[in-house]
């Protein structure tokens, strides 16, 4: 008899990076995360975020769009071309975007 997977069990193997500058935003993403059982990792600057991208499987990048330095369009890009099968999804607390 084979074991069906569940929803829950295949999230438990989904690893998230959240890269926000605001460190409120990224305490509510990684503790919602946690609870559905996502393994999260997160920063407050692309310039970490390329570089846990670099040594560490990740599956979907939630990334703030407008950031100081460098923006989460940059880190979009950057991703596009070297990550192909990492998932993006853009936040943004600005309404006018």
């Amino acid at each position: 008899m084979t074991k069906t997977k569940t929803i829950q069990d295949s999230k438990n193997n989904k690893t998230i990076l959240l890269v926000d500058d605001s460190e409120d935003m990224l305490e509510v993403l990684r503790r919602n995360l946690s609870l559905k059982g996502y393994k999260t990792y997160s920063t407050q600057n692309v310039q970490a975020a390329i570089e846990i991208l670099n040594t560490t499987e990740i599956d979907l990048v939630i990334t703030d769009l407008k950031m100081p330095d460098v923006s989460g369009m940059e880190l979009i890009k950057h991703i596009r071309a070297n990550f192909k099968d990492v998932e993006v999804l853009v936040i943004t607390g600005y309404p006018s975007i």
